[in-house]
């Protein structure tokens, strides 16, 4: 990423060549940022899933031990989750109150 001052105006360039003034720019890498936020999400919800079920066929053969593990591990999984949607809602609700104030 390059930095062109136009005077008044900053340009920021990629390495692809793609021109951005520092509001787009801002834009663009926060729509990066969601995107790859909410595949993160769609992943860890894919392995809470995973966990939870392999948790109650573990526990229903009678293997507490490594069902605990997987209920545990589904319990993180969950935790990391929950802080990625924390995330993603602060994120809104901030890009509303821009939204918002521009208008």
């Amino acid at each position: 990423m390059w930095e062109i001052d136009e005077g008044n105006l900053v340009r920021f360039r990629c390495h692809v060549g793609h021109a951005y003034t520092a509001e787009l720019m801002s834009v663009a890498l926060d729509e990066q940022l969601g995107r790859a936020m909410a595949s993160a999400l769609r992943a860890l919800d894919e392995r809470i899933f995973l966990a939870q079920k392999l948790a109650r066929q573990e526990k229903a053969s009678g293997r507490t031990h490594v069902a605990d593990s997987w209920a545990g591990k589904a319990a993180e999984f969950e935790r990391e989750a929950k802080v990625i949607r924390d995330a993603l809602r602060r994120t809104d609700e901030i890009a509303a109150r821009f939204a918002d104030a521009a208008e």
